[in-house]
């Protein structure tokens, strides 16, 4: 049975992209350095415009379907409630 896990609230922008830094560090130590590049190469595309967050969820996304279990499983699940914070920026739902 999986439990539905409640996605993290960020109070901030700022929060947001502090905690996104610190993951990608992590993946980085991971050995999974073009993950890291991936998604920091997305981070890069935040311009304040729903584009630039569309651009970043899609980095997310390729990071999470190409990893394939080489990122830890508590960072890939923070990971992946990231992607549904972003989703739901760039969905405005």
């Amino acid at each position: 049975m999986i439990l539905p896990i409640e996605m993290r609230d960020y109070r901030s922008n700022d929060e947001f992209f502090q905690a996104l830094r610190e993951l990608m560090q992590r993946i980085e130590e991971q050995g999974n350095i073009q993950a890291a590049r991936e998604l920091r190469d997305g981070f890069s595309c935040l311009n304040g415009l729903t584009d630039g967050w569309a651009l970043l969820m899609e980095s997310i996304d390729r990071v999470i379907s190409g990893t394939h279990g080489r990122i830890e499983a508590g960072d890939m699940a923070e990971l992946k409630d990231m992607l549904m914070g972003v989703k739901k920026i760039v969905c405005r739902k």
